[in-house]
């Protein structure tokens, strides 16, 4: 029993740590379906804040070979995990609010090319 305690301490402190995470972090998502599904009946001008169940106060869309540093400069806060680059074939559309990301997306180039416009 004694060779598992530092096993089982470990186990318990991830298990714990993923506990917290899950009950204490808010999900913001974007509806990719719904936004593909207007971009598909040929919609070129689209209202953002109807594909998101959260606020955001920034958005911003980025384009191929943008890196994790063009988008934080662009935005002015810090991208963190999962900022990626984007690819050749891609656009990403990074909402954020004044201190952090809070969503991203990645679409198809397939529809043409992104761009963010003021109300």
């Amino acid at each position: 029993m004694k060779k598992n305690m530092p096993l089982i301490l470990v186990v318990s402190l991830l298990c714990g740590g993923l506990l917290y995470w899950a009950l204490t972090a808010q999900q913001y998502t974007v509806s990719k379906g719904k936004l593909i599904d207007l971009l598909e009946q040929g919609e070129t001008v689209i209202d953002l804040t109807k594909v998101t169940n959260f606020e955001w106060t920034q958005v911003d869309a980025f384009g191929p070979y943008t890196t994790t540093e063009m988008m934080e400069e662009a935005l002015g806060i810090s991208i963190g995990f999962g900022g990626g680059e984007v690819l050749e074939s891609n656009f990403k559309i990074v909402f954020a609010n004044d201190e952090k990301k809070l969503s991203s997306i990645t679409l198809s180039r397939e529809y043409g090319d992104y761009s963010v416009k003021d109300n």
